[in-house]
């Protein structure tokens, strides 16, 4: 009985497990709305896109009731809600089908009572200021006074929707709208906000660099920093990736870590101790997938490691900044050519001598175009023709399939040439070609969902081009770049970057089981 239990409580946790997993795992695609006027009243358009930002998943609209006059007019957008103005009242719509389908608009104000709205939250009613808010989840719109705000009103940063630094004409506010508390914290100045991290935010004023935490309504001052000065600088090192920034003025340097709830550590007697005394805002930064560095411009090099910096006598191998020569040697990673560095001017070790030591300089024999070389993932080389994997015993950047790692953006780039077509950076067979292609489009089939295995969905992607004559399509184009021409459509009156357009195209490319939709 006992062996039971521990049985099902293990294939309990399993499935908890795999359900949080496929929570956590799962990315959502970036959804885009817009409101339509159409004949028959107004509607909200709800468009998916896939995480290239180019290529159409789905597109689906709802009327919304409610509206007689079809002059609606948008005021505002906070990527939650869109503030419209219909019939000489305030609304505001959910940017969700799903919500706007059970609910109903209720105005917020009259359009002769309202003289200020600012950030699509704050409106000034017959000379006092009012938040607003719509609750989607409820269908409730949400509205309360702020007694002791007057006067103008500027945002300096929002807290994650519910608490905000304002400043009127005389102090600076720290304003929860869930409590609906306002407390003064400082005279009014030219304050600026360098970044919000969400729960903290780095601020500036005339005098000096501040971090607020909001979770504690607390403003520290951040020492020795010249505001006028100051810069902020992420790294993307694809261990430090979101969590680890530089920030730093002319004589002061910082770390700043955000996995420690905004731990500033000062390394700047570090460089001072190593001989740096020429200012940091001289310098530049450079990041890239194996660690950081900056370049002081007078020869030298400085690569982080761990949580400090260190000179070398090297150059940039191009314009990417992420692989080092050193007597003409090559380096991707910091710590090899630090090694090498040290190995170089270090005496040998009594016991082992040379034997532990492994010289890790790449070999770049294999490589078409060395002066494009560059690193876009951890584990990918590209020099903008080929991409390349890296090899040991000896180092070497060997060939890699493109299958393996066809996207090394986020984001498609496309790029028309003459009679030449490159969606990121892969060049398309464009030999049928007629005249210069025209770029029409690109839709999504996911033929897979995302789960616990892999963090996205699956997908066929299909690019669709005209030049003026034909309609071309590219399937999966990083893997075939031979197009596949539709002989029955005419190019005439195709609308560009249409969804519509593109959905029939993709019928006639691959027709349904029951219908098949042409022009």
């Amino acid at each position: 009985m006992k062996y039971l239990i521990q049985q099902i409580i293990l294939i309990i946790f399993y499935l908890v497990f795999i359900e949080f997993a496929q929570a956590c795992y799962c990315f959502s695609n970036p959804h885009y709305y817009n409101l339509l006027v159409e004949e028959d009243g107004i509607y909200l358009q709800e468009t998916v896109k896939d995480m290239n930002e180019i290529s159409f998943v789905s597109q689906s609209k709802i009327r919304l009731e409610g509206f007689k006059n079809k002059d609606v007019r948008v005021i505002s957008d906070d990527g939650s809600n869109t503030l419209v103005l219909s019939n000489a009242k305030y609304y505001f719509i959910p940017q969700s089908l799903e919500s706007t389908k059970v609910n109903k608009f209720t105005p917020l104000f009259n359009e002769n009572e309202v003289s200020k709205i600012v950030a699509n939250h704050f409106f000034l009613v017959s000379g006092n200021w009012y938040y607003a808010s719509y609750y989607a989840p409820r269908g409730e719109t949400y509205k309360q006074k702020i007694p002791k705000l007057k006067g103008d009103l500027e945002i300096i940063v929002n807290f994650g929707d519910y608490k905000y630094l304002l400043k009127n004409d005389n102090y600076v506010y720290i304003y929860d709208k869930n409590d609906n508390k306002l407390e003064k914290i400082s005279h009014q100045g030219n304050w600026e906000i360098i970044t919000n991290f969400g729960s903290e935010a780095l601020l500036k004023d005339d005098n000096a660099v501040y971090v607020f935490d909001n979770h504690r309504d607390k403003f520290e001052k951040i020492p020795h920093l010249t505001p006028s000065q100051t810069h902020l600088f992420q790294s993307l090192y694809f261990l430090d990736r979101n969590n680890r920034y530089y920030l730093y003025d002319d004589d002061t340097f910082y770390l700043i870590n955000l996995a420690e709830r905004f731990k500033y550590t000062d390394i700047t007697n570090e460089f001072n101790l190593q001989g740096k005394y020429d200012g940091f805002t001289k310098a530049e930064m450079h990041t890239n997938e194996s660690s950081d560095s900056m370049d002081t411009k007078d020869g030298l090099i400085w690569l982080r490691l761990g949580d400090s910096f260190t000179p070398v006598k090297a150059t940039y191998l191009n314009a990417y900044k992420d692989l080092y020569v050193y007597h003409n040697k090559v380096y991707a990673n910091n710590r090899d050519l630090y090694d090498f560095i040290r190995h170089e001017t270090a005496p040998p070790d009594p016991c082992y001598g040379d034997t532990l030591y492994k010289d890790k300089s790449i070999d770049l024999s294999n490589v078409k175009n060395p002066r494009e070389l560059h690193r876009p993932l951890f584990s990918v080389f590209s020099d903008n023709q080929q991409q390349y994997s890296l090899k040991e015993d000896p180092f070497r950047l060997e060939k890699k399939d493109p299958y393996a790692y066809p996207r090394l953006t986020t984001k498609d780039h496309i790029e028309i040439k003459e009679k030449r077509v490159f969606i990121d950076g892969q060049q398309l067979n464009t030999d049928e070609f007629k005249d210069t292609p025209i770029f029409l489009g690109s839709i999504a089939v996911i033929i897979s969902q995302c789960n616990y295995i892999s963090s996205r969905d699956i997908m066929d992607y299909y690019y669709f081009f005209t030049d003026s004559k034909k309609v071309y399509a590219y399937i999966n184009p990083e893997k075939n770049q031979k197009s596949k021409v539709l002989d029955n459509v005419s190019p005439r009156n195709l609308k560009v970057n249409d969804y519509d357009t593109l959905k029939k195209l993709l019928n006639i490319l691959l027709p349904p089981a029951k219908e098949n939709d042409s022009f």
